[in-house]
């Protein structure tokens, strides 16, 4: 590539801003489908479930038909929002690749994949709206997500790793780490003792932990409206 990855983000975030300010949104949460729709003329589509399935009953993608977004009445407010967000995304490429100094036929299936999940994210938690909830919020993921309640709980604790404060963001689903990233240090599976200690307690009463054990500090939150129990964690190391 012509262009490092600090470049690509820079790229990306500048574009997203853009779009953010003519729309004239200057506050979580950020409706993309309302942006998609009446800022960019994107037409949302609603079907029933049944049109989402082929012939053998297995269900489709729920892709955008056209330029359009199609959503169905049992998806989420999440899923519906994330879907008008990477349709935006996908609405931006044209003008990303032209950033970048690429034209559609240089620019890989895969790397148009990888614009579209950092552009949709940085559209339902813009940077700059995350930095100034967190001077309200601290890093409390719970209350974050309070504020950017368009996005998922899980999108949100994942966004802090694009910060330069350093943390460790851990997803545990039934009592099995089913992701732990940093982005400091590379970072294994296993959990601290502080992490444990959450889970522990969390796992126990339901309700946000905090702990502090050996050299390291964790927080925890139960994630709700989940088909099984999925706790967050966030955790730093006190010598970084």
């Amino acid at each position: 590539m012509e262009f490092s990855h600090e470049e690509l983000l820079e790229t990306v975030e500048r574009l997203v801003a853009g779009l953010l300010d003519r729309a004239g949104v200057t506050a979580p949460p950020v409706d993309a489908r309302h942006l998609a729709e009446h800022h960019l003329g994107i037409p949302i589509a609603w079907v029933d479930d049944a049109e989402t399935d082929d012939d053998r009953g297995r269900r489709r993608p729920r892709a955008s038909r056209g330029r359009g977004i199609v959503l169905t009445p049992n998806m989420s407010e999440e899923q519906q929002q994330r879907a008008a967000a990477t349709s935006i995304a996908h609405h931006l490429l044209p003008n990303l690749y032209h950033k970048l100094g690429l034209d559609d036929g240089r620019a890989t299936k895969t790397l148009a994949a990888h614009l579209r999940t950092l552009t949709a994210t940085r559209i339902l938690i813009p940077t700059r709206l995350l930095r100034s909830a967190l001077r309200e919020c601290k890093w409390d993921i719970a209350a974050l997500h309070h504020r950017f309640h368009t996005a998922s709980m899980e999108a949100v604790a994942l966004r802090l790793l694009d910060l330069e404060e350093h943390c460790v963001i851990a997803m545990v689903d039934d009592g099995v780490v089913a992701s732990r990233r940093s982005n400091f240090f590379p970072a294994t599976r296993k959990l601290e003792a502080a992490e444990l200690e959450c889970v522990e307690r969390i796992t126990t009463l339901d309700q946000p932990h905090h702990s502090r054990r050996d050299s390291w500090r964790a927080w925890g939150w139960p994630v709700p409206n989940r088909p099984f129990r999925r706790i967050l964690l966030r955790a730093v190391r006190d010598d970084v």
